[in-house]
């Protein structure tokens, strides 16, 4: 690796059209490494220094596995990772601020936000403009960013995932308190910038798997149904902390009204809003523990 100072690692599962080289983490001074895992067949692709590639063909998360199977020294070198989606917009400020974030506030998983503008499958995760970050009980799979020692108790669960369906709802339940453990950061969007899905259900589809499929299967094991983070605590731009569910929900249906014309998927809009405002008003918060299989 780059730098073995570092203790901020990004691992992107990369096809032909990623856009990793936008996040900076061949700029001097970078504070964090990339390696780049290869699912495509260009022999060529992805060689500069900076990228340490490494090739396994697969999806997302049997690709993660592989990779730190072989190398499970890089959990014990780096404190946080991030595995990013290779469609996402990013640049080394973002990417080096959510490192920070997490550090700063303890988190054992955390995002991005997605900018307005980005195709998106949970409303919840898209920036809200008031608010700094937000403490939520669920984490998404699209690029979720884990501390070390989560990362290694989850790693089994990825061995058998392409899709990472039901993973979101595991990885921010693994103390005995979890509350403040997990949030998404609004302050830092990224911009997912493909439709959420389409290459991941074709592939699986070859394999007789689909993303919904693998959900069902974890959440029959450990008890889990629906995927909806809740917001229960944030802190805005001015360093206010606000505490009621209610409150946040209605805070952020009035950010995203107010920039709804930024909206890529618009159309979309109402319907999310309203289930939104639901889900914040009488969805309780769910982070009671769960106890992996060893």
């Amino acid at each position: 690796m780059t730098s073995a100072s570092h203790r901020n690692l990004v691992i992107v599962r990369a096809g032909d059209g990623s856009l990793h080289r936008g996040w900076g983490a061949g700029d001097a001074g970078c504070a964090f490494d990339l390696i780049v895992s290869y699912y495509g067949s260009d022999p060529s692709a992805f060689r500069l220094p900076f990228e340490n590639r490494v090739d396994h063909h697969g999806g997302k998360w049997d690709g993660i596995h592989a990779l730190i199977t072989q190398r499970p020294d890089l959990l014990k070198q780096y404190q946080y990772v991030w595995l990013p989606d290779d469609d996402l917009e990013a640049d080394r400020p973002t990417i080096e601020g959510l490192f920070a974030g997490m550090r700063r506030l303890g988190l054992h998983v955390g995002q991005p936000a997605l900018t307005l503008d980005s195709y998106f499958t949970h409303l919840a995760f898209l920036r809200c403009k008031s608010f700094e970050f937000r403490l939520v009980d669920r984490i998404e799979i699209m690029a979720p960013c884990l501390r070390a020692d989560v990362m290694a108790r989850m790693l089994p669960l990825f061995k058998t995932s392409m899709s990472g369906f039901g993973l979101d709802s595991l990885w921010t339940r693994l103390s005995s308190d979890n509350a403040g453990t997990s949030a998404v950061f609004d302050a830092l969007p990224v911009r997912h910038t493909r439709p959420v899905g389409i290459f991941l259900a074709t592939n699986m589809l070859k394999s007789g798997r689909t993303p919904e499929s693998e959900g069902r299967q974890l959440g029959s094991k450990y008890g889990f149904k629906e995927f909806f983070p809740v917001s229960y605590a944030a802190v805005d731009r001015k360093g206010r902390h606000w505490r009621s569910p209610p409150i946040i929900g209605l805070r952020m249906v009035a950010d995203y009204l107010i920039d709804r014309k930024s909206f890529r998927q618009a159309h979309r809009l109402k319907k999310r809003l309203w289930h939104l405002l639901r889900r914040q008003f009488s969805k309780p918060v769910d982070l009671s523990p769960v106890i992996l299989d060893p």
